[in-house]
């Protein structure tokens, strides 16, 4: 994983529609090597390699694609480029195309389910500064974080950089860099700068349907909550809340009365908890989740009544696979 302000200086590929899929798919099936494995020698992210990649969202590194081919050369390169490629784009070609990394036109989308949940994740561990959208994570999170990435490049059609946090390697960031993103993000109710200074809150169009209230609470049970074991020796689970804003803890409390939650106050500070059963499992119902660390601790919990630990969570999320957003039916 590339380090902060480091770029792939590298011509990129805009194959034939269909042809990149193609072509990813035919070394995957000679080599006979899973998503992770391939993604390891490409030194990528399993998500810039089957959803980025595959799904044709956005063109391979020249670089990239040659090493890809090398790994299973079912084809000539020289053919590929020839039959296979539709153009080669110069260098940083999107930001050329943009007029700048700051100035970069974004589609603008419409009040939606996906726009809530940004907004809530934002309000958890996002901040806005003037020129850019920033994502703070667990390194631990990074498949959550990548999630986050497709979010924003699915709603404004932009694209975000990935780096572990050159002082401390246990933090992985997320930047996005558009002022046009920012103002309309300031448009949409978030702030610029601290959030409790600002007192940022949800906006008030978060509130007017039960949907987009769900989908406001999962992105900030996400990065600022989770499910925890209740007590030890006791099979009982319970979500939590972990909020230093009094603004925010306002917030929470309005959207779980609305969505029929009831909620208790937690061990520390403005912490909030839904500790009954019944309302735990109907949470992961209605708001659900789109972290695997808390997917899994919830599926472990459903089969043996506890929840596990940080180790053995992120020994169960190598390698899982599950449908996002994780809602029970």
């Amino acid at each position: 994983m590339r380090k902060h302000g480091e770029y792939i200086i590298d011509k990129r590929l805009k194959f034939k529609k269909g042809f990149q899929r193609k072509f990813i798919d035919k070394i995957k099936r000679n080599s006979q090597k899973t998503w992770l494995e391939l993604a390891n020698i490409l030194d990528l992210h399993t998500t810039t390699l089957r959803v980025d990649w595959y799904t044709e969202k956005t063109t391979i590194p020249k670089k990239k694609a040659k090493k890809l081919l090398s790994i299973s050369p079912f084809e000539n390169w020289d053919n590929i480029i020839k039959n296979w490629v539709l153009e080669e784009l110069p260098p940083k070609w999107g930001q050329i195309k943009g007029g700048g990394k700051n100035k970069k036109t974004i589609k603008t989308p419409p009040i939606c389910e996906d726009l809530a949940e940004f907004i809530g994740a934002a309000l958890g561990d996002g901040s806005l500064s003037k020129n850019e959208f920033n994502l703070s994570s667990d390194a631990t999170q990074k498949d959550y974080v990548y999630y986050i990435k497709n979010l924003i490049y699915n709603l404004f059609n932009l694209d975000s950089k990935i780096f572990l946090n050159s002082i401390n390697k246990n933090n992985l960031l997320m930047d996005t860099y558009s002022i046009e993103l920012v103002s309309f993000l300031q448009k949409k109710g978030l702030t610029i700068g601290n959030k409790i200074k600002k007192r940022a809150s949800f906006p008030e169009w978060i509130f007017e349907d039960d949907k987009l209230s769900a989908s406001a609470l999962r992105g900030l049970f996400d990065t600022d909550g989770g499910i925890y074991e209740k007590q030890k020796g006791y099979r009982r689970a319970i979500i939590e809340f972990q909020t230093k804003s009094p603004y925010i803890h306002k917030d929470i409390l309005k959207l779980l009365n609305k969505l029929g939650f009831k909620s208790s106050k937690g061990n520390q500070g403005l912490n909030i908890r839904i500790q009954n059963q019944e309302e735990v499992h109907k949470f992961f119902k209605i708001v659900g989740s789109s972290n695997l660390k808390n997917i899994i601790r919830y599926k472990e919990f459903l089969k043996s009544g506890c929840v596990p630990k940080r180790k053995e969570t992120i020994e169960l999320m190598e390698g899982f696979n599950e449908k996002i957003p994780f809602k029970v039916i």
